[in-house]
C-alpha cells in the first residue's frame, strides 16, 4: 500500500511540475534588444519652431521627423524599443524632451536635426555634437565613444564629408540626459546640393542604415543584457 501511495505520489509532483513548467511560468522573451535596449530618438524643433529654413526653402523640422520616423522602422526591426519624442508636427519644450527620456531610461539618446552656415552656403556634411562633461550613469560607454562610433559609421555609409565631432555644453537635450546622448547634424540645409539630397528617401535610408550599423557596433561593446 506504501509503495502505491509513494507512485501516486511522484505522479502527482511530476504533474504539478509539468504544469508549472508549461502552464505557470509567464513566457520570458529572450530577445535581449526588445527587453533592454531602450533608445529615444529626438526630431529636432516641430511645430512653431520650423529650425534651419533651407536653401529652397524647406523646413528641417520635417526633414528631421521623416529621417526619425524612418529609424525608429529600422530599429524596431532589429528588435529595440524605441520612442519618438514627437511623431507629428509638434513643438515639444527641449527640457521635456530630456525628462521623458531619462524617465524610459533610455540607453541611448539621438537627435535628429539638419545644419546651416549662414552666408556660405558651400558648406557640407555632417557633425556630430555631444556633451563632453559627464560620464553615463546606466554604465555605458560615454558620450564621445557613442559621438565616435556613429559618426564613422554615416561617413562610411553616405560618403558625406566628416565635419567633425563637436562638444557642446550648452544644449538641454545633451546636458540634462543621463544617458550617452549625441546630436547628429545629419547635413547642411544651406547647401543646395544637400538640402536636395536629405529630401530624398534613397539618402534618409543611407543615413538610417548607418545609424543603425553604428548602434550595432555600440552595443556589441556594450554587451550588458
Amino acid at each position: 500500500m506504501f509503495r502505491r501511495v509513494r507512485r501516486v505520489f511522484l505522479i502527482g509532483l511530476i504533474g504539478l511540475f509539468m504544469f508549472i513548467v508549461f502552464k505557470g511560468i509567464p513566457f520570458i522573451d529572450t530577445n535581449f534588444k526588445s527587453l533592454e535596449k531602450v533608445i529615444v530618438i529626438d526630431a529636432g524643433h516641430g511645430g512653431s519652431d520650423p529650425g534651419t529654413i533651407g536653401f529652397n526653402g524647406n523646413y528641417e523640422k520635417d526633414i528631421n521627423l521623416n529621417i526619425s520616423k524612418k529609424l525608429k522602422q529600422k530599429l524596431k526591426s532589429n528588435g529595440y524599443k524605441v520612442i519618438l519624442t514627437r511623431d507629428s508636427d509638434e513643438y515639444v519644450d527641449n527640457l521635456l524632451r530630456a525628462k521623458l527620456t531619462n524617465k524610459k531610461r533610455a540607453r541611448v539618446f539621438i537627435s535628429i536635426h539638419g545644419n546651416a552656415m549662414e552666408n556660405n552656403n558651400s558648406i557640407n556634411g555632417i557633425q556630430v555634437l555631444y556633451y563632453p562633461n559627464r560620464e553615463s550613469t546606466i554604465g555605458d560607454l560615454n558620450n564621445n565613444e557613442l559621438a565616435r562610433i556613429i559618426m564613422g559609421s554615416l561617413i562610411n555609409g553616405t560618403g558625406a564629408k566628416d565635419k567633425g565631432i563637436v562638444e557642446r555644453e550648452d544644449l538641454i537635450v545633451l546636458n540634462q540626459t543621463k544617458m550617452p546622448a549625441i546630436i547628429i547634424e545629419c547635413g547642411f540645409l544651406s547647401n543646395e546640393k544637400e538640402e536636395q539630397l536629405l529630401l530624398t528617401d534613397d539618402y534618409q535610408n543611407k543615413v538610417v542604415d548607418s545609424i543603425s550599423m553604428g548602434l550595432e557596433e555600440y552595443f556589441s561593446l556594450n554587451p550588458r543584457d
